[in-house]
């Protein structure tokens, strides 16, 4: 009886057999990450991204590059990105066959977008997923996509964005009420002044 033929298979491996992977590396950086336009922490720059990926892909010689797609000051909650909308054109296209993230946060805080990226679009389209810093990667590990840590993460990630989202609008409506204080303080100085 013949075992059955792994769906990641190809004609595009090196001498050793080793299937070679056309990498999309991705990378997200929003404003909210950014504090303002300003670096939060290193380990969120976009910099430090490209230099954890790039660092991981030279550890591993099935990994080839085809393009790095960057979101810079893009929401994780909203897919019409335009570098990911280009990276699910080259998946389309056939151009890749591996996304690799530096943390599925970076892919988006919308947990149902995500497993549904994770665990419907790219298995449809034989996409190898690698999230670094999650020890997600679905060809090495396929269970590591399944495991109930992965919506958990997403989850969390969806609320992250929930909470910023929320204590944003408090300051700022913190920020209208002070203006208004200060805005009657100044109107009734003025009256009063004119009144002299």
């Amino acid at each position: 009886m013949a075992g059955r033929k792994s769906k990641y298979s190809s004609e595009n491996s090196n001498a050793k057999g080793t299937k070679i992977w056309s990498v999309a590396v991705y990378i997200r950086l929003s404003q909210e990450d950014s504090n303002n336009g300003e670096d939060k922490q290193e380990s969120n720059s976009i910099t430090s991204q490209k230099a954890l990926l790039n660092e991981f892909i030279e550890e591993h010689d099935d990994l080839i590059v085809y393009d790095t797609y960057v979101d810079d000051g893009y929401t994780g909650t909203d897919f019409n990105r335009p570098g990911f909308q280009r990276l699910l054109e080259d998946m389309r296209k056939g151009n890749i066959n591996c996304v690799l993230v530096k943390d599925l946060s970076r892919l988006g805080r919308n947990y149902i977008e995500v497993g549904n990226y994770i665990e419907q679009i790219f298995p449809l389209f034989n996409i190898r997923f690698i999230a670094i810093n999650d020890s997600v990667d679905s060809f090495k590990n396929p269970t590591s996509t399944n495991t109930i840590l992965v919506p958990f993460k997403n989850l969390i990630n969806d609320e992250y964005c929930r909470d910023t989202s929320i204590k944003i609008r408090s300051a700022l409506n913190g920020r209208k009420k002070k203006r208004r204080v200060c805005r009657g303080i100044s109107i009734l100085w003025l009256y009063k002044e004119s009144r002299r």
